[in-house]
């Protein structure tokens, strides 16, 4: 009989934790009790209790002077204000995974409109992830209740950190059908997912599984129900007493399996039980070999028969005599005893063709066939060993029929190129392989000749409902997981493909130097941008470095899918970013004034801005000329606002460019005809029959000027020259 114990069998990481923790504290002398059973498990409930750490239900049930253990399942945060408003001390032992779950639902209560939790709706942890999702919980316990959903919106959707693999993602893929947009948190311990895993594995090679937990532990029950579904004989038991031995008389390969909430010591207790039946049967099963063995044994019976009924003769017989079968006797206890399984070493005494005779210490050689020395069986006896060597072998059949030991090195020689072969194993590698099958939960392949499992989650990026388009194909994978007890590989395409990319990424960046020019294709407009798509990485256009002109939204210039060349303004290969710049490649609007804009020649514009010395007309964008008020009009203004006004379009003659200081002088009056003097009826011209103003009622008068100026000092010295004119005058 073989016992199979599953690694990872017992307290979980935040059980054991909290257990841990109750048991110093009550060591300590401290009064501590726990906020509802810190473990479902009766009998170690029963163990807690001797050492004074007793559970409440409700927080009113708490007497003064006692400290509160939050256990591992965590709890809805009113708990925690209860506790704070009645002044009780409390110690926070929720498992980190659990807290996980409560920050991510807490956070994202304003992105969705429902938070669906995959779990028992009763359990204690599904309760707690319930109060911190809010009003927006919906708790789903199989996938029946799933597809029972209605139209969902917005859905984030978690798990209950004990539920098995196969119902979450039978949920997720029923509630995405549901939801208009679904965000799946993978909140599945990864312990439990393990414990799963591996009783799924234990039970499809066991002839009898052994689940060890308490009836009311949820996660106990799942691994029964695993435990049950590949293979037939299944017990779920609480502790020793409830294994009953003839229930495996029958059987090779027993699997034994312990919840998350099973004691170790009724674990050992179980292991010892099923040791005690694994000797009897081992025993009796060593006592019948081959026939030539019965055969041999039958002979020493018969000769035992003889001497016990030869009685009083045999001590009549002569001291020859019983000094020779003393001296078999003790001959045959110096043989050692070997039974069919069984590793030994010996000592070549001699080598053939076609097979090796090696000395292993029993009353009878070993025998080694060519076919049984290497796992191809091709290789010649003599190439390998010559006599005297050391070898070591497996110990196949105690007699061959003519009193040889049977071994075989097959099973040493795959053990030996197994060690190798993990030994020179890069975890960090990436390898291909060609799968072979689907199954439940994912695909078949071969990994250099073992067996090899990839789960539907790590075949893609994206999700994949149809897993037969895989078959036949070759992926890259890399190595997620080892089984070395089963000599098999857990693998995944999803972290090959990443790691690719990651690597592209890096090269790519790299690549990448502050002020050169690539090309790149416009993937996405937001209103803050663009980004680019520049060999493999997307870049951030920002709205300011697309243009010189002041622009609303990026598409007012840029379309998807455009190819356009971009100038690097800065690369952070840490953070993954590239800052693009677009209008860095285009000329500035003042670089080509000079040849757009010649003296002399009619320009049309809008009146964008009005000061006291002119008018300011837009002839372009961020392009402006200046009317001078001296060039407004073919007469004398007192404000440019008399005749001219925002928004008006007017029609003027160049006077001036001047790029370096991004000036333009315009003249609207230029365009005008000169205006007519004023006559009397006699002829006589009126202007000159005008009396002179005195020198004090004259009016301030700034003359014309062609050139356009908007400094203050330049001002002051046009109105000093008007005052000299009007003394000289």
């Amino acid at each position: 009989m073989k016992i199979i114990l599953a690694k990872h069998a017992g307290f979980c990481f935040g059980v054991k934790r909290a257990v841990q923790r109750a048991l110093a504290l009550a060591q300590q002398g401290e009064k501590i009790v726990t906020l509802g059973e810190l473990i479902h498990n009766k009998q170690f409930i029963a163990y807690l209790e001797k050492n004074n750490i007793y559970a409440v239900r409700e927080i009113a049930q708490i007497d003064k002077g006692y400290k509160v253990l939050i256990r591992s399942h965590g709890v809805q945060p009113e708990a925690y204000r209860e506790l704070e408003k009645n002044n009780i001390p409390y110690e926070d032992l929720t498992c980190p995974f659990v807290e996980r779950i409560h920050k991510k639902v807490y956070e994202q209560q304003g992105n969705f409109d429902h938070i669906i939790i995959v779990g028992k709706k009763d359990h204690p942890e599904v309760v707690g992830i319930c109060g911190w999702a809010g009003d927006k919980a919906i708790v789903v316990g199989s996938i029946e209740e799933a597809e029972a959903l209605c139209d969902l919106g917005d859905a984030l959707i978690v798990a209950q950190t004990t539920i098995t693999r196969e119902l979450f993602n039978a949920a997720c893929a029923a509630i995405s059908r549901k939801a208009t947009k679904c965000l799946v948190f993978d909140s599945i311990c990864e312990t439990t997912a393990l414990r799963q895993k591996e009783a799924q594995e234990i039970a499809k090679q066991s002839d009898a599984m052994l689940v060890i937990g308490d009836h009311q532990s949820s996660n106990s029950r799942k691994l029964y129900e695993i435990a049950k579904k590949y293979c037939k004989k299944a017990y779920f038991i609480e502790n020793a007493h409830e294994v009953s031995l003839e229930n495996f008389m029958e059987c090779d390969i027993i699997g034994i399996v312990a919840g998350a909430s099973a004691p170790d010591w009724i674990i050992r207790e179980v292991c010892t039980r099923m040791e005690l039946e694994k000797t009897q049967v081992t025993e009796e099963s060593a006592a019948v070999e081959t026939e030539a063995e019965q055969g041999v044994e039958a002979e020493n019976k018969v000769e035992n028969a003889e001497v016990a009924s030869a009685g009083q003769a045999e001590a009549a017989q002569p001291a020859e005599e019983n000094d020779e079968s003393s001296f078999a006797e003790e001959m045959e206890k110096t043989f050692v005893k070997i039974r069919r399984g069984q590793f030994v070493k010996g000592v070549v005494v001699h080598v053939t063709d076609d097979e090796v005779c090696v000395n292993i210490g029993y009353k009878a050689d070993g025998l080694i066939k060519k076919d049984d020395l290497t796992l191809t069986g091709d290789v010649a006896p003599s190439d390998l060993f010559k006599e005297g060597d050391e070898i070591e072998a497996e110990v196949i059949s105690l007699n061959d029929g003519v009193g040889n030991v049977v071994l075989s090195r097959k099973k040493i020689e795959n053990q030996l190129r197994w060690k190798e072969f993990i030994d020179n194993l890069d975890m960090n590698a990436i390898y291909e392989c060609v799968v072979n099958k689907t199954i439940k939960g994912g695909v078949l392949t071969k990994f250099n000749g073992y067996e090899a499992f990839i789960p539907a989650s790590q075949l893609s990026l994206k999700y994949v409902e149809d897993l037969s388009v895989f078959v036949g194909k070759t992926l890259l994978v890399k190595i997620i997981d080892i089984d070395k007890r089963q000599k098999r590989f857990v693998l995944s395409n999803k972290e090959a493909l990443k790691q690719q990319i990651a690597e592209q990424e890096k090269m790519i960046f790299e690549s990448f130097e502050k002020g050169s020019v690539v090309r790149g294709v416009v993937k996405r407009l937001t209103d803050f941008g663009a980004f680019v798509d520049v060999g493999g990485v997307d870049g951030l256009l920002h709205i300011t470095d697309i243009s010189w002109v002041h622009i609303k939204h990026p598409k007012d210039v840029l379309s998807e899918n455009q190819e356009i060349d971009v100038k690097i303004l800065n690369v952070d290969p840490e953070k993954k970013r590239i800052s693009l710049g677009y209008k860095q490649l285009q000329p500035k609007p003042w670089d080509l004034v000079s040849e757009k804009y010649i003296v002399g020649e009619t320009v049309t514009g809008k009146v964008v801005r009005i000061a006291p010395f002119g008018a300011f007309v837009e002839l372009e964008p961020t392009i402006d000329g200046l009317v001078h008020i001296s060039q407004v009009t073919n007469r004398r203004i007192e404000k440019v606002e008399d005749v001219l006004s925002l928004g008006q379009e007017v029609t003027a003659k160049i006077l001036e460019v001047n790029p370096e200081k991004k000036r333009i002088s315009l003249s609207i009056r230029a365009l005008m005809q000169p205006a007519k003097r004023e006559t009397a009826e006699d002829g006589e011209d009126k202007s000159e029959r005008r009396p002179k103003a005195k020198r004090d009622e004259r009016p301030f008068v700034i003359p014309p000027r062609e050139e356009a100026t908007t400094s203050l000092a330049d001002l002051f010295k046009i109105a000093e020259e008007a005052e000299e004119n009007n003394e000289n005058e």
